[in-house]
C-alpha cells in the first residue's frame, strides 16, 4: 500500500469509519508526524500548539485566550445545565 492509502486508512478507522470534512492533506501529513490519527484528539493538540507559539510571542495574550476559553467553557457547562433541567 502507499503511504498516503495507510494514513488515510488509519485516519478512517481511528475516526469511526470516517473522514473528517475539513481534512486537508496537509492535515494527514500532519497527523502522521505527530501520530495522532484521531481528528479530535489532533485539534486539541494544534490548540495546544497554537496556545504554545502565542504565549511565546506575545506573553500578555495568553491570559486573554485563558479568560476567553474559560467563559465558552462556562457558557457550556450552563447550557448543559439548562438543557438537562429542560428535559425533567
Amino acid at each position: 500500500m502507499g503511504r498516503m492509502k495507510e494514513i488515510y486508512m488509519r485516519v478512517m478507522y481511528e475516526n469511526d469509519g470516517q473522514v473528517p470534512e475539513e481534512m486537508t492533506i496537509s492535515d494527514m501529513a500532519r497527523m502522521k508526524e505527530l501520530e495522532i490519527y484521531n481528528w479530535e484528539e489532533y485539534e486539541r493538540e494544534q490548540e495546544k500548539i497554537r496556545v504554545f507559539r502565542v504565549k511565546q510571542e506575545n506573553p500578555r495574550e495568553i491570559t486573554k485566550i485563558a479568560q476567553v476559553r474559560e467563559y465558552w467553557e462556562e457558557e457550556l457547562r450552563k447550557g448543559k445545565i439548562r438543557r438537562a433541567t429542560k428535559g425533567e
